[in-house]
């Protein structure tokens, strides 16, 4: 568990930032033109970064890249952004929009996560399920 500590505050900043930014970005702007630019910086980030991290495959870059687990990822997280955005003109709150979308994603990983990839099931997750779809509908009341 140790070792997940400083990946988790990484994503956790990361995270921070995001609905930071995604709350913050002008409401009038064209969010396709939006995801663009931000994926440009990303993407500009991402290359400064790279040198830093090893690269364990023998496989070309473009083998890498070219991929399938990439082509869904990149339409995953087009999905992610257009939906954070779109809450967020419409009124979400940056307090529960991103706890109520990461436990309705939980839910909907379950049967993925015991089927596709035989991950374990125990009662202390079935808990956790009901305590998730509890915490939801406490969090998308008025």
């Amino acid at each position: 568990m140790k070792q997940l500590l400083i990946p988790f505050a990484i994503a956790a900043t990361g995270v921070v930032i995001y609905h930071i930014g995604q709350k913050t970005v002008s409401a009038v702007a064209n969010p396709m033109v939006l995801l663009m630019a931000v994926y440009a910086v990303a993407f500009a980030l991402a290359a400064i970064a790279a040198p830093f991290f090893r690269n364990t495959s023998s496989a070309s870059w473009i083998t890498q890249v070219l991929s399938w687990p990439v082509l869904v990822l990149g339409a995953g997280v087009l999905l992610i952004e257009i939906g954070f955005l779109l809450s967020y003109r419409a009124g979400g709150s940056v307090q529960w929009t991103g706890v109520a979308v990461n436990g309705l994603a939980a839910i909907l990983l379950l049967p993925i996560a015991l089927y596709l990839f035989r991950e374990r099931f125990s009662p202390a997750r079935a808990l956790g399920i009901l305590l998730t779809l509890s915490g939801l509908t406490l969090m998308t009341r008025p």
